[in-house]
């Protein structure tokens, strides 16, 4: 029977190598908010006394997994390189959310003689990369696989080309996200040369099953520790990922990082109710909230306290299942990625109300009353915004790229739906504290694109606030017009014009474009209650 000590070395190993065994702040821009949340142990038979990580859904209807199960020996049960295998493994998802029993994967990607693991899936063409790893000499080594999607099933596997894999070195852990629709782009772990120390996050660009040259995300993201388990959410450009850094709560943490390829904020660990004093690794999203975009439930694979194991706790680790409530969830919208100002993209939470500011409400180009010189509307921002949310697919009909879409079709949901529905809570809001006496001064300003003259702007932008007073006054029947009579609600107005960051570059299509559809607006930069 192997010592306790070989055991936490073979924890390790597994750890960094294979990755199999080694009041909430999930908000991926690391600011404070209260929600519910949860983590679930899912039961047997999905957790077994092996080690189960590294759980994602593929589409809606399966659960796919690793597995790495115990050797039998004469006195006990032991995990060994030579007797124990892992394998990737699959449930199907039936509609009322029942898990079918776990499978073998049939998909073609498990070996019969080496380890299997770390599934990931391309979300535009749904090819799948995994790892596989062999013993090399005393060590494990890795390499990153990949099998292109066919009508029915998957290619025959085969080891991803290029400058990921490198003969000496492991390179594990894949997450993949998309550049544009001839582009994947793949963030994995690796100890090759060139790295912060440890293992390292690398991103490399894919075509068609070849990468280019990795890059290190660099020290926003890297440590002279481990840094492993990635999980990109393009959908909020945000990655996830754990590490054993100094500082956190106990072995590997969850952290998150605002950025894309090399380019990030500075990572910050996920608060204390979702890390524990053990291993918490593999933290996947599989939820998104409708209206904010942001993450609602996921998987990660922790060695904490309750998960099964065959003789030491340390050495196994289950899957759990974290969910939150989404209702509580307030969000800025992102800029574009090419064009990001990092500092912008920070929520902050009011801690006194559930409600971040600047708050911002978009239009479609020249609304409210295209080629009007008012600077006064009778139109209401409601008009405006049921008008824009029904341009959706327009929109998305004149972006150039798969990225661009899926970009624009983010800042509809997030942004054009989602903050009008947040204005909605905010004047149930304003309601509530009128309703007990205070009195209220909304400060609000407003934008516009470059596309006309710096007067014809200012005159366009004035009409929008125009449009957000006409729907503050006939909100619920025009309960608000008495307040703002008697001064109980007060608007401090600020008509801007020209918003200065959508100068810095001219967009070939300025009416359609990202930059400009994010450039008018009107932003609700404070609500003070007395």
């Amino acid at each position: 029977m192997e010592s306790r000590q070989h055991i936490r070395n073979l924890i390790v190993r597994l750890t960094v190598a294979v990755g199999l065994v080694s009041a909430f702040h999930l908000s991926p821009f690391g600011s404070e908010a209260h929600a519910q949340y949860r983590v679930t142990h899912l039961e047997k038979p999905y957790n077994t006394p092996g080690s189960e990580t590294g759980a994602i859904r593929v589409g809606d209807t399966i659960l796919a997994y690793s597995t790495m199960q115990p050797s039998s020996g004469r006195r006990n049960k032991h995990f060994g390189f030579g007797g124990s295998q892992t394998m990737l493994y699959q449930a199907r998802i039936a509609r009322n959310g029942k898990v079918a029993r776990p499978r073998p994967s049939r998909w073609g990607l498990n070996s019969r003689r080496d380890h299997t693991s770390n599934l990931a899936i391309d979300p535009l063409t749904h090819d799948l990369y995994f790892t596989r790893c062999a013993m090399d000499r005393s060590d494990l080594r890795c390499d990153i696989w990949w099998a292109r999607k066919q009508r029915r099933g998957w290619d025959e596997p085969r080891r991803l080309g290029g400058g990921v894999n490198l003969r000496e070195h492991t390179a594990t852990q894949p997450a993949v996200g998309r550049v544009d629709d001839t582009t994947a782009i793949l963030y994995f772990v690796s100890d090759r040369p060139g790295g912060m120390g440890g293992m390292d996050i690398w991103y490399a660009l894919v075509r068609n099953g070849t990468a280019e040259e990795p890059v290190n995300l660099g020290p926003q993201v890297n440590t002279a520790a481990d840094e492993i388990t990635p999980f990109y959410d393009q959908r909020n450009g945000v990655l996830y990922f754990s590490s054993d850094r100094a500082g956190g709560k106990g072995g590997h943490d969850v952290y998150c990082a605002v950025g894309r390829r090399n380019t990030w904020r500075a990572a910050e660990p996920v608060c204390g109710c979702l890390n524990s004093e053990q291993n918490d690794i593999y933290f996947a999203v599989t939820d998104h909230d409708s209206t904010s975009g942001m993450p609602t439930a996921g998987y990660l694979s922790s060695n904490r306290p309750d998960s099964y194991y065959v003789t030491d706790s340390l050495c196994c680790y289950d899957i759990y299942r974290w969910e939150i409530d989404s209702t509580q969830l307030y969000v800025a919208p992102p800029e574009p990625a090419d064009t990001v100002d990092t500092a912008s993209l920070t929520p902050q939470v009011a801690e006194r109300s559930p409600f971040m500011f600047p708050l911002m409400l978009y239009f479609h180009n020249d609304e409210p009353d295209p080629r009007s010189r008012d600077s006064v509307t009778e139109t209401s921002y409601t008009d405006c915004q049921r008008r824009y949310a029904a341009l959706r697919n327009d929109y998305l009909s004149h972006q150039a790229t798969a990225e661009d879409s899926a970009r624009m079709a983010t800042f509809f949901d997030t942004c054009v739906v989602g903050n009008y529905h947040r204005v909605e809570a905010l004047f149930d809001y304003i309601e509530e504290q009128l309703d007990e006496g205070h009195t209220v001064q909304i400060t609000v300003k407003g934008f516009a694109s470059p596309v006309f003259t710096d007067d014809y702007n200012r005159m366009l932008s004035a009409r929008r606030i125009g449009s957000v007073i006409n729907m503050i006054r006939a909100w619920r029947g025009g309960m608000f017009a008495d307040a703002m009579e008697d001064k109980r609600l007060t608007l401090v107005l600020k008509p801007m014009g020209i918003d200065s960051k959508s100068t810095q570059t001219a967009p070939n299509d300025p009416v359609y474009s990202l930059q400009s559809a994010m450039a008018r607006r009107i932003e609700i930069l404070d609500c003070e209650v007395q």
